[in-house]
């Protein structure tokens, strides 16, 4: 008997569908592997790139303002020590230094850190008196460490000046 096939199949078969499925399946793994750096970098760039903001607005409105302009993580309303992952907050600072009275103004609030990030600054709170200078020896560092407990990123750091200016650098206090 003779069997005469006229079509050509148009369909693939499992075993091609399989291949073609692991195939994507390990290129994805491969890309999302490198991913997660990528992910981590941004991460810090964005934060860092607000904390700085911030504390150039902190000078900037003491400056327009007149008066003494705090950052500082508030708990009740009173700048908190060591607590610079939390929310960050940009406030007119007219009575007490680190309080944010009834007479106050807040003018910016900062998001909190990712929850696996670090953020440290020396101080309990920032304020820049109404010449833009740092009040007292205000000034220091913000170090920002992503991944902290893992220590296996490189930081960011702000210096800020007796003069109030920023400079953004890496820093490597987050691998040690």
């Amino acid at each position: 008997m003779k069997v005469i096939r006229n079509k050509q199949s148009q369909g693939t078969s499992l075993i091609e569908s399989m291949v073609v499925l692991s195939i994507i399946a390990i290129m994805c793994h491969i890309a999302l592997y490198n991913y997660q750096p990528l992910i981590i970098e941004n991460r810090l760039d964005n934060h860092i790139a607000k904390i700085n903001r911030a504390v150039g607005l902190s000078r900037l409105s003491a400056v327009s303002h007149g008066s003494n302009v705090t950052l500082c993580a508030l708990k009740h309303n009173k700048c908190e020590a060591n607590q610079w992952h939390k929310e960050l907050t940009v406030f007119t600072d007219s009575n007490k230094l680190g309080v944010l009275d009834d007479d106050d103004v807040a003018l910016l609030n900062v998001d909190a850190t990712h929850l696996q990030d670090k953020l440290t600054y020396p101080r309990t709170y920032l304020t820049f008196r109404n010449d833009g200078t740092p009040m007292g020896f205000h000034n220091g560092t913000f170090v920002y460490c992503p991944e902290y407990e893992k220590a296996s990123h490189a930081g960011l750091a702000i210096s800020i000046s007796y003069t109030g200016r920023t400079k953004i650098r890496n820093t490597e206090k987050c691998l040690e």
